[in-house]
């Protein structure tokens, strides 16, 4: 089972807070103006923890996926 991060758009108040801390899997997109995930085959537990324990809106959280 695989897990990838995800950002509750509804929920991000875009503090950049993961960008910051994690800019290696968060950016935030100009173009549609949102905090997105980079694609990446896989994702670096301790740095997305870490975006998710500074999140001031809980917006950050692991989905897991059979593939």
């Amino acid at each position: 089972m695989k897990q990838y991060p995800t950002v509750d758009l509804g929920l991000c108040n875009e503090c950049m807070g993961c960008v910051e801390v994690a800019p290696n899997i968060f950016r935030y997109n100009k173009l549609i103006g949102f905090v997105e995930v980079v694609d990446m085959d896989d994702y670096p537990q301790k740095d997305v923890d870490e975006a998710i324990k500074n999140c001031p809106q809980d917006c950050i959280s692991w989905e897991r996926i059979c593939r």
